[in-house]
């Protein structure tokens, strides 16, 4: 008799088990050592909101997809990282993704700062040690206007707090919110980067009023060191927010 697919493969496994002496999970423990992943990047991705935490990510070569095993540790700043993601493909409802091996640390708030931080991902066979420069420090926006006036129709220059950082247009999201709930904006505010600065104006007809303006950014941070891997990059997710008070307009 011919077993269906689905029971032949679980039978046939039980029987190879049985006569090898070795269980189920003996055949699915990961083997993979960071010298065997060998990755091609290692991605580190900061959020600084409520919670803040730190990921670090071995992304492998192309063509590969491999889970690791738990001899591997990382280490930000000396303090353990958890294994978040082991990797290896894993089955969604769109079919089976590969996950990059992940570890993840939360961040308290003597934590963060400016400075150093450093990481290190080893096991017995391979180790890979990373830097980056003010990565945990704390972002802002300064106004170029003495009084956080903002002009409509006028750009408004905020200085981003970070100058390592590499901003992008296209990963920044104003939020324009009047502290006066039946007030907004008539039309949404143009943004750009103009010399490592945020420009932001808001349209002629806007109302009058204090307001907050919040920007939700994803920016670059560049490696001062990468070893142990071919690539090394880091983006941090943070969301500043700075008061504001729109005027009737510029006098003529």
């Amino acid at each position: 008799m011919i077993l269906p697919r689905f029971l032949a493969l679980p039978f046939l496994a039980t029987l190879a088990l049985a006569s090898s002496g070795c269980s189920l999970f003996d055949l699915l423990e990961p083997e993979t050592t960071l010298a065997d992943l060998d990755p091609a990047r290692a991605r580190v991705e900061v959020e600084l909101g409520e919670s803040p935490r730190v990921s670090l990510a071995l992304v492998a070569k192309e063509g590969t997809c491999e889970a690791i095993t738990d001899d591997i540790e990382a280490k930000v700043d000396d303090r353990p990282m958890d294994l978040f993601i082991r990797g290896g493909e894993t089955p969604t409802k769109d079919g089976w993704v590969c996950g990059a091996p992940t570890f993840r640390k939360a961040l308290a708030e003597e934590n963060l700062g400016e400075g150093k931080t450093h990481f290190e991902v080893s096991d017995d066979t391979a180790r890979i040690a990373l830097d980056f420069e003010d990565l945990l420090a704390p972002r802002s926006l300064t106004p170029n206007h003495p009084q956080n006036k903002i002009d409509p129709g006028v750009d408004l220059s905020l200085a981003w707090s970070a100058p390592g950082d590499e901003l992008d247009e296209e990963k920044l999201d104003v939020v324009f919110t009047y502290d006066d709930e039946t007030l907004e904006l008539p039309a949404p505010p143009e943004v750009s980067v103009v010399d490592g600065e945020i420009v932001v104006r808001i349209p002629q007809t806007s109302p009058a009023g204090p307001a907050t303006l919040r920007v939700d950014a994803e920016v670059h941070v560049a490696a001062t060191s990468c070893e142990g891997t071919p690539s090394c990059e880091a983006t941090v997710k943070v969301s500043p927010t700075v008061a504001l008070e729109v005027t009737n307009g510029t006098v003529p």
